[in-house]
């Protein structure tokens, strides 16, 4: 398996797709719904994304900041509704950016964020790589045929000189 070589910290590399801030709905003060989840709008092309979940009103003790899932169209109709999948769900973080490589299994994917239920107010900014991408694999390869094979090839022709052939 090859691991993939990005410039996560250049900021050109990056580009926002998503912004949002939902407020639960209440009754009052201690009643109200939670903030159902949010479903991204937009079709995200890249597998390399990152997300910031912040809540005004959180405590200092919270970290959760909700679930993310990667959902794929199965190009199945069920019940008279095209349907997706969830592949998986991913774990994000109150305040902090965090930074998923999702598998590549189709062009593009949609995206839900689940919240937790005790929120009252959430912001979500969804961000996508859209900087070069090249793999420790490709990068191997291309060094074997810019570098090494040339010089294999050298090699053999001075060979050939000196015996002549």
């Amino acid at each position: 398996m090859s691991n993939p070589v990005l410039d996560l910290g250049n900021s050109a590399n990056w580009e926002q797709l998503y912004f949002t801030s939902v407020d639960a709905v209440g009754a009052n003060s201690a009643l109200f719904v939670p903030i159902p989840p949010i479903t991204v709008p937009i079709l995200i092309e890249s597998h390399i994304i990152a997300l910031s979940i912040t809540s005004t009103n959180a405590k200092s003790s919270w970290n959760f900041g909700g679930l993310l899932s990667q959902k794929v169209a199965l190009g199945l109709t069920v019940g008279g509704l095209p349907d997706s999948a969830a592949i998986q769900k991913y774990k994000l973080y109150l305040n902090h950016l965090t930074l998923l490589i999702l598998p590549k299994l189709t062009t593009n994917y949609s995206v839900e964020v689940a919240i937790p239920k005790w929120f009252k107010q959430v912001s979500l900014v969804l961000w996508q790589y859209i900087g070069t991408e090249s793999d420790t694999t490709e990068d191997l390869i291309n060094q074997i045929k810019t570098v090494d094979l040339p010089r294999i090839e050298g090699k053999i022709d001075s060979i050939n000189d000196v015996l002549g052939g």
